[in-house]
């Protein structure tokens, strides 16, 4: 399995098994999500890889997790991963995870930052190319790189937004021809993303605030983790 890798185009890759063992276990959700996405996934992965006729299903194999910051959606993104792997492990040899830092695509050059991305997601492709791997690439904050263009359009936000957004839709379509990529994107203000980007999100899911039951297995669980640690320093 490939081991860990960094770039100069802000993103950062890694294998999966390893690195996010028992997050899934220690994410709390009342309503199902995790089983839901999993599932959702599942699903989209298995038509591109069938090659199921995409004129008429289409797939874009985008997840849009939304809300509130501090609600665990960048940790259900990497745990989705993880458990996606393992549950995929018949079909590929090994997971890559790939984490974009958006804020570090801006360059202070104008007009740079497009090329950037495009740099970035030639780099992802290279990832894709191995069809033993089973790519996610997370995108944290993607309003960041998907800022609504009319936004841009009317004079709000630098001309050099509008080329980045383009960029990233332009790469995310070419990519989407590949079965063994998934996309995971977070956002705290999905008002701000460019509509374009939200169509090509299959699975739009929003990410909440725990409830009163939801806080009390949060606390359940730590005390858990607590108890079972001063038993064993106990037991030594």
């Amino acid at each position: 399995m490939p081991g860990r890798c960094t770039g100069r185009v802000a993103l950062r890759c890694e294998g999966l098994q390893a690195e996010f063992h028992g997050i899934w276990e220690s994410l709390i959700y009342e309503t199902g999500v995790k089983a839901k996405l999993l599932d959702y996934v599942t699903t989209t992965i298995y038509f591109s890889d069938k090659n199921v006729d995409s004129n008429l299903i289409s797939w874009n194999r985008v997840v849009l997790l939304h809300g509130p910051p501090g609600t665990g959606k960048t940790s259900l993104c990497k745990a989705l991963a993880q458990k996606l792997s393992i549950r995929l492990s018949s079909r590929y040899s090994y997971g890559q995870f790939v984490e974009i830092n958006s804020h570090s695509l801006f360059s202070k050059w104008f007009s740079e930052s497009g090329k950037l991305v495009t740099k970035m997601f030639q780099k992802i492709q290279q990832l894709i190319d191995d069809k033993e791997a089973l790519v996610f690439v997370l995108i944290d904050e993607v309003e960041s790189l998907t800022a609504a263009r009319n936004a841009c359009q009317a004079g709000t936000e630098p001309s050099d937004a509008i080329r980045v957004v383009n960029s990233v839709l332009t790469q995310l379509d070419q990519i989407k021809r590949h079965p063994n990529v998934v996309i995971l994107t977070t956002s705290n203000v999905t008002d701000k993303i460019d509509l374009a980007f939200v169509d090509r999100a299959d699975i739009k899911q929003y990410i909440g605030p725990p409830s009163e039951k939801g806080i009390y297995n949060i606390y359940l669980s730590c005390l858990e983790e607590l108890m079972k640690v001063t038993k064993q320093i106990t037991d030594e």
